[in-house]
């Protein structure tokens, strides 16, 4: 297996201790480490670090190389252009066949927290197994609470067993649903998150490309004859219509598979989510810096190191104070910290971004 993670995303619900030249994945988080560095030694001693690829912007190339000495530049793919995760994975997937035709992928996020690395490396062998079947396999996440912000995936009948562990046919992949819709959905057992993990071969990813996307296929055998020419190259990626691999190849192809698995799973999709694995005091605060908390309560805080937050009266709220930005925010709308992105772009403000 070879595992490629995708590291190009910018984190705009991180916003605004994520910015453009220094996304969430590249940022400590969750501990010591960077959410991008988790993502690639969390796979060992799983797979080799030479089995490791990160497909990645030009801007973060360097970034990527710097946190994890370890990989070679050729281990660093770059894509030309974001066009979103269907046109990202089939550049990847192109680029690795040259060196690996017959060899399975594992597809994985450079974003996520995972907290039970050996029941990851576990659901990592049993899609292995079902790959090497022609499946396209993803993980769905068991939910434990109506989230809006995820995809759901409804599973069918059972495909097979393998590590203990029940792989079924997708039903039908749903996107991010209304509050109504989602408290449905967790009622009944055949639904899971979607991870957005996937497990496939080379060839059968690329082949269902060609199947279900031509326009990318195409573009994916020209840029493969013209590799020399880097503007060539960019011209026609930037040329592709953004679509993310769920909607152009998932939800389309009759071999689309799912593990459901309970690994300790959170994108870490926006503040609100450190409240479901980091650690907090008494008070529900949590904080890495100085604090005074007087009649205040569950609060999630990131500051300087050597500024002090004095809060009075303060409940359920997120701060964060950088260098050029103070957010405030509600904890129960942090999912909509990346309007105000949208907002400064649409305001020319890119010096905040």
């Amino acid at each position: 297996m070879k595992a490629l993670i995708m590291a190009g995303g910018k984190g705009t619900r991180f916003w605004p201790l994520s910015r453009e030249d220094h996304p969430k994945q590249f940022l400590r988080i969750t501990g010591p480490r960077t959410l991008f560095q988790e993502a690639v030694y969390r796979l060992i001693p799983y797979l080799d670090i030479s089995d490791v690829y990160v497909v990645c912007g030009r801007q973060y190339a360097e970034e990527a190389l710097k946190q994890v000495p370890e990989l070679s530049e050729e281990q660093v793919i770059v894509e030309p252009a974001a066009r979103n995760t269907a046109p990202c994975i089939g550049f990847a997937a192109a680029y690795l066949r040259t060196r690996y035709p017959d060899e399975v992928m594992a597809v994985l996020p450079a974003d996520h927290v995972i907290q039970d690395e050996v029941g990851f490396h576990r659901a990592l062998a049993a899609a292995d197994t079902f790959a090497r079947q022609d499946w396209l396999i993803t993980f769905g996440i068991k939910p434990d609470y109506a989230a809006t912000g995820y995809g759901y995936i409804e599973r069918a009948g059972s495909i097979g067993e393998e590590q203990d562990l029940e792989a079924f046919r997708v039903a039908r992949f749903s996107e991010k649903p209304d509050r109504d819709t989602a408290r449905e959905f967790i009622a009944n057992p055949s639904f899971s998150w979607n991870s957005g993990m996937f497990v496939w071969t080379i060839a059968g990813i690329l082949s269902e490309i060609d199947q279900h996307m031509p326009v990318l296929g195409a573009a994916l055998k020209e840029i493969e004859r013209n590799t020399g020419d880097s503007e060539l190259v960019r011209s026609i990626f930037e040329d592709l219509p953004k679509t993310s691999i769920d909607y152009g190849v998932m939800e389309r192809t009759e071999k689309a598979g799912v593990i459901p698995c309970e690994f300790g799973w959170s994108d870490v999709g926006s503040w609100k989510a450190l409240k479901d694995w980091a650690e907090s005091d008494a008070s529900g605060i949590i904080t890495e810096g100085p604090y005074e908390a007087i009649l205040s309560r569950d609060c999630i805080i990131s500051a300087p190191p050597s500024k002090m937050v004095a809060m009075v009266g303060v409940k359920d709220r997120v701060i964060v104070d950088t260098e050029e930005v103070l957010l405030v925010c509600s904890v129960e709308h942090t999912e909509d910290v990346k309007k105000v992105v949208e907002s400064l772009k649409e305001k020319d403000l890119d010096k905040y971004l």
